[in-house]
């Protein structure tokens, strides 16, 4: 009963945050600054709300300078904590 409980959680953790498609993105008409910031600040998202599998990175000198970045980067961001309260 204790490993279906552990495991029904890390399942559950696992769902909460799903990858980003790099290519997709761009194919969709976003510029590859502001899709290298979102991809990062989902990273970063994830890794917030406890993803074992995501870690948190943000690129800080783009984040200062380059407006697309920090835009994708926050995008990308409140978009992984969405995803992981939508879960729960």
């Amino acid at each position: 009963m204790k490993k279906a409980l552990v495991a029904l959680l890390l399942i559950s953790v696992v769902a909460g945050c799903t990858s980003t498609n790099r290519k997709g993105l761009i194919a969709a008409g976003y510029a590859p600054e502001y899709v290298d910031g979102y991809v990062d600040g989902y990273s970063a998202g994830c890794h917030t709300i406890g993803h074992p599998f995501y870690r948190f990175t943000r690129d800080t000198n783009r984040y200062k300078e380059d407006h697309r970045y920090k835009k994708g980067w926050e995008d990308g961001f409140l978009i992984a904590r969405s995803d992981y309260t939508a879960v729960w």
